[in-house]
């Protein structure tokens, strides 16, 4: 799916495992649409080749480097990860950060904790700066990914939402938060 200029999908693959994506790509329009269609469909097809999120990425790099001029030459920031059932509950996580928004753990007490995990943008170089990184989410425990049109959003004084309130409107839940009341409590608090 496409949003203006972001994007998200996830996928099963053949494992078992699940891969997820979401992204923001330089631009906006055909071009924009036509980089957002290269990284969804790189990484769908490299996923079962590959041993994991960092070697997709890396795939999904070379092929924006090699993408002719007429398809667009801006970057684009993504959290690609693959999640699979634990065996004792919960989700094993594995993703890489490419210059995107700081993906946030909510953790079962509803304390949020921005996820360590350090990388570059994608599509301007052969040498992206890369990590992988790893978390088990228990049963009552998130991980949110979000673009920066939330902490970018203004209000009527044209004051940025930001990283501090995003974090804050989730911070104030008693317990840990579903889906549905995080983007409702996310919603409201914009």
């Amino acid at each position: 799916l496409d949003i203006g200029g972001d994007f998200y999908d996830f996928f099963r693959l053949d494992d078992g495992s699940w891969g997820f994506m979401l992204g923001d790509v330089c631009g906006r329009g055909a071009t924009a649409a036509t980089t957002t269609a290269l990284v969804r469909h790189t990484a769908r097809a490299v996923a079962p080749l590959l041993p994991g999120p960092e070697a997709v990425v890396r795939a999904v790099n070379k092929a924006l480097l090699q993408r002719p001029h007429s398809h667009g030459t801006g970057f684009v920031t993504l959290v690609y990860g693959h999640f699979t059932p634990a065996p004792s509950g919960g989700l094993d996580l594995t993703l890489v950060r490419a210059g995107h928004t700081l993906p946030l753990h909510l953790d079962q007490r509803g304390a949020v904790h921005p996820l360590d995990c350090p990388g570059g943008l994608i599509g301007i170089s052969d040498e992206a700066y890369l990590a992988t990184c790893h978390l088990h989410l228990e049963p009552t425990e998130s991980l949110l990914l979000y673009t920066d049109g939330i902490t970018e959003a203004r209000n009527h004084d044209r004051e940025q939402f930001g990283e501090e309130r995003l974090t804050q409107a989730l911070g104030h839940a008693s317990s840990p938060l579903t889906a549905q009341q995080t983007i409702d409590t996310l919603t409201g608090a914009v």
